[in-house]
């Protein structure tokens, strides 16, 4: 829908390969969802802490740190901004979120059925990183938002946000133990389907955004007038503008003028 919504009011281009990409990124995202364990656990404080001393989650959790800062620096320092690696920070982000988030409602639901929670360190420590982690999160997302058009952003954020929350509840809480062959299996190939939807999405803008970059030029160029020796201003045809140093100016009347 946001695809749609970005082609009939931004005017957003539209590519047969974008409607192929979000329609497998849609149905990967389903098998993603569907064939995950879908069991509800409440978990106490002293359950919560158990997960965050797990190896596995200490592993993961370095390793994730250890992405979100490079790709950090690499943005900051060569200024290289894709919008690959600015949602991935984002579904790293997301990743913790998912987390602290489930820890956070777990405490709550036991705190309201009788069994005090809010005592506990975990709880408050869960929360901070939960709003932390999210207000991070709508940065960059605002970021590749501003960079690139809503159909690539949205769907990529879309699948990269689904399988970094899946992937950190079997990280964290486990969640692949119980899952049989059949349903792993497709858990795979819905991630597969996912990513090849990235692919033919981000896949292939660069002429795009060169193609739209010409016509933008070619429509200024087709708007400016130049002064002639006579004084009167003069139609410039884009074949003429072979200098690379002009000035643009707006006369009285707000026609451009090169000089």
């Amino acid at each position: 829908m946001n695809a749609i919504i970005a082609v009939v009011f931004l005017k957003e281009k539209m590519r047969s390969r974008d409607i192929l990409g979000i329609i497998l990124s849609m149905v990967g995202a389903f098998l993603l969802i569907n064939f995950s364990n879908k069991t509800e656990t409440m978990l106490t404080a002293h359950e919560i802490l158990t997960y965050v001393k797990q190896w596995a989650f200490i592993i993961y959790l370095i390793v994730e740190i250890l992405i979100f800062v490079m790709l950090l620096y690499i943005h900051r320092m060569f200024d290289f901004a894709k919008v690959v690696s600015i949602l991935l920070q984002v579904a790293i982000l997301g990743s913790f979120t998912v987390i602290s988030a489930k820890a956070v409602s777990s405490m709550l639901t036991i705190t309201f059925r009788g069994y005090n929670q809010l005592f506990h360190p975990i709880f408050y420590v869960m929360l901070f990183v939960m709003v932390v982690t999210a207000v991070g999160q709508v940065k960059f997302l605002n970021e590749a938002m501003a960079l690139y058009d809503t159909t690539v952003v949205v769907p990529t954020n879309f699948v990269f946000f689904t399988m970094s929350a899946i992937l950190s509840g079997i990280i964290f809480y486990g969640e692949f133990y119980g899952l049989i062959f059949l349903e792993i299996f497709m858990f795979l190939f819905g991630a597969f389907l996912s990513f090849g939807g990235v692919y033919l999405i981000t896949g292939g803008r660069k002429d795009i955004d060169k193609a739209t970059s010409t016509e933008e030029t070619q429509g200024l160029l087709s708007r400016l007038t130049v002064a002639s020796p006579n004084g009167l201003p003069t139609r410039v045809q884009p074949e003429e503008t072979t200098s690379d140093n002009f000035l643009i100016k707006t006369d009285d009347d707000q026609h451009l003028q090169v000089i």
